[in-house]
């Protein structure tokens, strides 16, 4: 045999030796995707450091499915995507412009099941099934879920491909079928209630680990808060997507009403909940229960306004979940923040005119519906009528409360528990510092990701004497970020408590702030003169204010924070007029941040300004002109103009500790009330 011969028969046997390595390990059951490290591994040519081609995309988490054709036959591949990604596209309820020439495609799901229920076996093949319980284990009930199932009807579906519908993008008719309780597209052979578009879809999903934790990870003693820390360079996540929250838009009408949509598999006559499995590497965090409560209660101490604001956060946070989830009394999603504004108007006339310093959550049922009448007059500029609320006679919120007089008084009198109340802050906290890492990780690797989000949901349920926050990579089998986080904690110990504190220093609410303070110092408008003629001097007046507001510059970007007061009074000073306005307003806020007690809205600003006293008649004529309505229903000038002069980040902006609504479990609406930044800070800073 020549040399030649014998180098190829040489390299033919490396090469089938490389493909049998790579087979067997795709092969394995152990793995469900491709790990490069570990299929570099199994290539006996490879050597390390493991090179990754240029043309390498990387794998979202959740993993990919395929997609194909319905209507085809035999059924068409149509594209590889990723699973998650499809989910939050084609449940029942969701419609997509994608494959083919920009086509308009829907779930194939089928409508042959229970009212408020669709029927997803046609619109899948499965890879996996398996009880619920044997993922939740012993649970009797879904604890994670705003809708209420018994564990033992629920059974969970693993995608393997998702076949989807063209539909006539030209003309889709999209309509709600009341009989059936579903959307529908077309001309359905069912009484029908034609829609202006299609729905807006929120996909409910909660997270859950089919493998424990450890009780305690590691060590660490940089913070009295944080019990441990774990690194676990494999774990896994189920995420079941349960419920289609679906918000309608009657064709020719002006109203607006929320559905939900439920998912069944007739085929196996259950209750079906559709899951992905993500699989990354996770940093964990274990906050010590104890510590945490006993700083929130110095905290609600040491800040009577924060532990006011929380109450209302609450409030609204059980409003969400009893009168819109459990008992459907809320017409739909857009309609929770109106019930709360009222509900803060007659908190506002309450303490600053009855005198009552616990305002609003000392009424009865029947107590809160002659306040809410009170607050809507037949004139449309006074009261809750002047931020374009409707009279009594027509208005929503007033036939909400007049419906349900039992329900919003136990609320009422579960905000004002004390005991309630630090439960609830507990959670808020513990939601808030799993965002808190994310932006805090974020910033110390200059990644620019978007971590995956966790946290132990139930932990006061389990009286864990720990709660578990953790961050992942958004990458299926990881992507280092996580783990490089948890290297720099080994090697460089930044500090995690002030870390986490500072992602509670907002700088829109800083500088929103700030520019109140400026333009309070100058009641009579004149600071409008210095803007306008010496902008030096103006400069240097913001300098002054924000530095007053902030107490650690090293947490901002002192910069930025000029930058932006200096944009808000742009915007405020359109003439010397609105200036003398805004000017007024701003000194009246400390009057009414005294007054109500916590950080004023739109609404309080507006009730003190239907009581006030105009001494200045320029002052009073501009107000008089924002507040006359001139019968325009649609318009309330005056809510506008003041929501310009107010503190927009409350509780959480996407300035601090929101996040997308794909990324927080509380995604579909609760998350500013179920998050708040000045409790992160007051904790985390003690």
């Amino acid at each position: 045999m020549t040399g030649g011969a014998e180098s190829n028969e040489e390299a033919n046997r490396l090469r089938i030796a490389r493909l049998q390595g790579i087979r067997s390990y795709i092969e394995d059951d152990d793995y469900g995707y491709i790990d490069l490290a570990g299929i570099y591994g199994a290539d006996p040519q490879a050597s390390s450091p493991y090179v990754v081609a240029g043309t390498f995309i990387p794998e979202e988490i959740g993993g990919s499915v395929t997609v194909v054709d319905a209507d085809t036959d035999p059924e068409e591949t149509l594209a590889r995507e990723n699973l998650n990604q499809m989910l939050n596209n084609f449940l029942p309820g969701g419609y997509k412009q994608r494959w083919g020439n920009f086509d308009l495609w829907r779930g194939n799901w089928g409508h042959d099941s229970d009212c408020g229920h669709a029927d997803i076996a046609p619109m899948f093949e499965w890879s996996d099934s398996y009880p619920l319980t044997e993922l939740l284990d012993s649970a009797d009930e879904v604890a994670y879920t705003e809708l209420s199932f018994d564990t033992d009807d629920v059974r969970v579906y693993e995608p393997l491909s998702i076949k989807v519908t063209k539909e006539n993008k030209n003309d889709p008719s999209y309509v709600w079928i009341p009989k059936m309780g579903i959307p529908w597209i077309g001309d359905p052979p069912f009484n029908s209630e034609s829609l202006a578009s299609d729905p807006t879809t929120n996909y409910l999903w909660f997270k859950h680990p089919p493998e424990g934790f450890d009780e305690k990870g590691e060590t660490y003693d940089g913070s009295a808060l944080i019990s441990g820390l774990s690194f676990d360079d494999d774990r896994e996540f189920v995420r079941c997507y349960y419920a289609s929250l679906l918000t309608l838009y009657p064709r020719g009408s002006d109203s607006t009403r929320s559905e939900i949509l439920r998912y069944r598999n007739e085929a196996d006559d259950t209750t079906a909940f559709v899951a992905s499995r993500e699989r990354s590497q996770l940093l964990t965090f274990d906050l010590d229960r104890d510590t945490v409560r006993d700083r929130i209660e110095t905290a609600l101490v040491e800040h009577p306004r924060l532990e006011r604001d929380l109450r209302f956060a609450m409030l609204e946070s059980n409003i969400w979940q009893r009168l819109f989830f459990d008992e459907g009394a809320i017409e739909h999603v857009f309609a929770v923040k109106p019930l709360v504004e009222h509900l803060l108007g007659v908190d506002y006339w309450r303490r600053v005119v009855d005198g009552d310093e616990m305002g609003v959550f000392t009424l009865s049922g029947t107590s809160l519906v002659t306040e809410i009448e009170r607050l809507l007059p037949d004139d449309a500029t006074r009261h809750l009528r002047l931020l374009g609320h409707e009279g009594r006679a027509v208005s929503g919120v007033q036939e909400t409360v007049e419906e349900n007089p039992g329900p919003l008084a136990e609320l009422l009198a579960r905000s004002r528990n004390r005991e309630f109340l630090v439960d609830f802050a507990e959670r808020v906290l513990v939601h808030s510092a799993e965002h808190a890492l994310s932006t805090w990780s974020n910033n110390l690797t200059g990644s620019g990701t978007s971590f995956e989000l966790w946290y132990d949901l139930n932990f006061q349920e389990m009286e864990a004497s720990s709660a578990k926050i953790s961050v992942y990579d958004p990458i299926q089998g990881g992507a280092g970020i996580a783990k490089e986080v948890y290297e720099t904690l080994q090697t460089d110990a930044p500090a995690v408590g002030p870390g986490l504190a500072s992602q509670g220093l907002c700088h829109s609410g800083t500088a929103d702030r700030s520019t109140i303070d400026l333009l309070a110092q100058y009641p009579d408008g004149s600071l409008y003169d210095v803007y306008r003629n010496d902008h030096d001097r103006f400069i240097e007046l913001v300098e002054e204010k924000v530095a007053d507001r902030v107490a650690n510059p090293d947490a901002y970007s002192m910069k930025d924070l000029v930058s932006h007061v200096e944009q808000r009074t742009q915007s405020l000073f359109e003439t010397r007029e609105i200036a003398a306005f805004y000017s007024y307003v701003a000194a009246e806020y400390t009057t009414v941040e005294e007054q109500v007690g916590r950080i004023p809205r739109v609404v309080d600003l507006a009730l003190h300004l239907d009581r006030h006293v105009f001494t200045d008649p320029q002052i009073k004529a501009t107000y008089e002109r924002f507040a006359d309505d001139s019968g325009r229903r649609d318009i309330a000038e005056l809510g506008e103009r003041l929501g310009e002069l107010t503190v927009q980040c409350i509780t959480a902006c996407p300035d601090c500790l929101k996040t997308e609504p794909g990324l927080c479990l509380h995604g579909t609406g609760q998350q500013e009330a179920k998050l708040n930044r000045r409790l992160l800070t007051a904790v985390f800073d003690q």
